[in-house]
């Protein structure tokens, strides 16, 4: 161990950073961020994001705006490439003399990066368990303190996550959206609603759409773009228009008419269905077996 590290490396300040997805900005979140306010003071809180769009939906400026509506001074609201990258930080903190604090929710606990672990040579890993006291310099180490976060409800359902509340929000109704954004982001709740909408795919019409131009409604995937329909939701993960009769596969894909099951095999179950047809009278019947188990397979 160095010299610097035995008389130099006790930190004189803090600089907590609460890395996050943020897809979106939740109460969950605020209540993490009010925690560690409240454990480091407001001066030394920031909230880091990316603005990878890849497997999410919200971009960066899009997360800030929301984060700023439910609370946090958008000059917290950082972006970063690497959220758990101590370089990432280098502006934010002097490594001489500041101690980095990472924040997590306890949920989160198992969840990578873990502090306090052994490198493959023995010594210790640059992150460590916050204690409170006694901390080192960002150039020895790093910290991880965890807090605790709220579930929080609305549209009648008690939510945990930011994945729980994308799958939910295509769900309900127009008047449950601004209710629940203004539960969310107070009086921002119209422009909040547009943001959400613009990023889950929500369409003028209240269907939504995804990249592939599929209207999507709740968990299932049905029809083509067009006029919007009226969907009802099946236990099966198909989507049925009202208005038509006909119900669609998660892809897109017929599964029957509105006079029966359509003739088009699954993906991949061409032979099953020839196989099928030599078995039923019926011709419909090998079409509706092999859509059933290719939708069971899917969901499982």
């Amino acid at each position: 161990m160095l010299l610097r590290n035995l008389f130099e490396a006790q930190a004189k300040r803090i600089v907590a950073v609460m890395p996050g997805g943020f897809h979106p900005f939740h109460p969950g979140h605020k209540s993490l961020y009010d925690w560690a306010v409240k454990t480091f003071g407001k001066a030394n809180v920031y909230v880091a994001a990316t603005n990878d769009t890849d497997s999410r939906p919200f971009p960066f400026e899009v997360k800030k705006q929301l984060a700023a509506m439910a609370g946090v001074p958008k000059e917290r609201f950082i972006q970063v490439k690497s959220p758990f990258n101590a370089m990432s930080y280098k502006n934010l903190v002097d490594a001489n003399t500041t101690a980095l604090v990472f924040v997590r929710s306890l949920k989160d606990k198992n969840e990578q990066p873990l502090p306090d672990q052994t490198k493959k040579d023995g010594n210790p890993g640059y992150l460590k368990s916050y204690k409170g006291k006694d901390l080192e310099t960002a150039d020895v180490s790093g910290y991880m303190a965890y807090g605790p976060t709220i579930d929080f409800g609305f549209s009648g359902m008690q939510l945990k996550s930011a994945s729980e509340l994308r799958s939910t929000w295509p769900n309900m109704s127009d008047e449950d959206k601004h209710k629940a954004a203004k539960l969310l982001y107070g009086n921002g709740h119209d422009i909040a609603v547009q943001l959400l909408d613009k990023a889950l795919g929500a369409t003028e019409e209240g269907v939504a759409e995804d990249k592939a131009g599929w209207s999507i409604k709740g968990s299932a995937k049905p029809a083509p773009k067009g006029p919007a329909p009226s969907w009802r939701l099946n236990p099966d993960g198909t989507s049925t228009d009202k208005n038509t009769g006909i119900t669609y596969n998660r892809d897109g894909s017929v599964v029957k008419t509105k006079e029966g099951v359509a003739e088009k095999a699954p993906p991949g179950r061409e032979k099953q269905v020839k196989a099928l047809k030599k078995k039923f009278d019926d011709p419909g019947a090998p079409y509706a077996i092999a859509w059933a188990q290719h939708n069971k397979k899917k969901r499982n």
